[in-house]
């Protein structure tokens, strides 16, 4: 059993709300942080359907993408759609979260999902809107303790170079140090000049992560007081935002592309802008409403894949010469909610988190 406030915490390691776009609602949008919660469902809006299938299912909190709470409420009026949702939902002590472009914009996001799925590689942001410095931390350490030091930068460390994990570089050298008087120190005597054979271990890191590593560090260090060196880095910055670009791992067409699309989302149709059928090898994608970036796309690829797409934004993508498919907003969020599911799953031992099986696309096509 765990409280509300430790589910928070998981769902903010995977899509922190600092990314979430300023004109966005994302957080918790009723409950209490102290409530006990076993069990979780994972739904891409909350309406009457899904709450009734948390109810049936004993779930004490619903995830959603999209925020149930987005325009502000100036009344909580019972009768009405919004208003009954609320009372049932607190009646039944049922917490509601949301992690929307913060989860669109975050790296393992949806964005990220489609990429995977399509098979699409070296990818990158395709509308950035967020960068933040990175910083480069040494730490000293005794030779022995190195290999176990290094581990644990590697294990934790969430910085990535590229396509590259577990990046540190290493320099062998000799450290001095004369104890004090009322020191306990790991090596040496009080008064007297120590010198040990020391490894300095390089890493980059983000800036959020910073104290949590130096803890998890410090806990394993021998030393009574740890030398550390932190810089911060001119020439990296970490950037996110909206949308990926990248190639596929071997050329396609069109026409084939949409019925890989058809097949993994398990859809009978989509819609598309200039349908010659040309050989594909650069895509783009962004699930929601991605017309905003029609532009961008059709600088960095030969096919956009995304959703909500009007008549005149067509007509600006034909004169682009940039092909758009769309999806569908449902469909091209949907498919992250499982992953969410997994991800509460694996992170929180013993909870039981579950997929809503409520359909919640507004538009049918029979």
């Amino acid at each position: 059993m765990y409280i509300l406030n430790d589910v928070i915490k998981t769902l903010e390691e995977i899509a922190p709300p600092y990314l979430a776009e300023s004109w966005d609602n994302v957080g918790l949008m009723i409950g209490t942080r102290k409530q006990k919660i076993d069990r979780i469902l994972c739904a891409l809006d909350l309406n009457e359907q899904v709450l009734d299938e948390a109810i049936e299912k004993e779930a004490q909190c619903i995830v959603t993408h999209h925020p149930f709470i987005f325009k502000p409420l100036y009344c909580i009026d019972f009768d009405t759609p919004k208003g009954s949702i609320i009372q049932k939902a607190i009646c039944h002590d049922i917490a509601v979260y949301a992690m929307h472009t913060n989860y669109d914009i975050a790296e393992g996001g949806i964005n990220d999902i489609l990429c995977q799925k399509l098979a699409i590689g070296h990818t990158q942001v395709l509308h950035i809107s967020h960068s933040e410095k990175l910083y480069k931390v040494a730490v000293y350490v005794p030779e022995e303790s190195y290999e176990q030091i290094r581990d644990i930068i590697i294990e934790k460390d969430m910085c990535n170079i590229g396509q590259y994990k577990g990046c540190t570089f290493t320099l062998e050298g000799e450290g001095t140090f004369v104890p004090l008087q009322g020191s306990i120190p790991y090596l040496g005597t009080v008064n007297c000049l120590q010198k040990v054979n020391e490894r300095k271990i390089e890493f980059m890191i983000h800036p959020k992560d910073m104290k949590k590593m130096l803890q998890a560090i410090k806990e394993v260090h021998p030393y009574e007081e740890m030398a550390y060196d932190v810089y911060t880095l001119n020439n990296m910055n970490k950037t996110s935002g909206i949308g990926r670009y990248g190639e596929l791992e071997q050329e396609t067409t069109l026409d084939d592309l949409i019925m890989k699309l058809k097949q993994m989302l398990n859809i009978s149709h989509v819609r598309v802008t200039n349908t010659e059928n040309k050989r594909i090898k650069r895509v783009a994608v962004c699930s929601g409403s991605g017309s905003s970036f029609i532009k961008r796309a059709s600088e960095v690829a030969d096919v956009y894949i995304t959703s909500d797409i009007k008549f005149h934004e067509a007509q600006e993508a034909s004169a682009l010469g940039l092909t758009v498919i769309d999806i569908g907003h449902y469909v091209s969020e949907n498919i992250a909610m499982a992953y969410i599911t997994s991800e509460l799953n694996s992170r929180l031992k013993g909870m039981h988190a579950m997929s809503s099986a409520v359909n919640c696309e507004a538009i049918h096509i029979k």
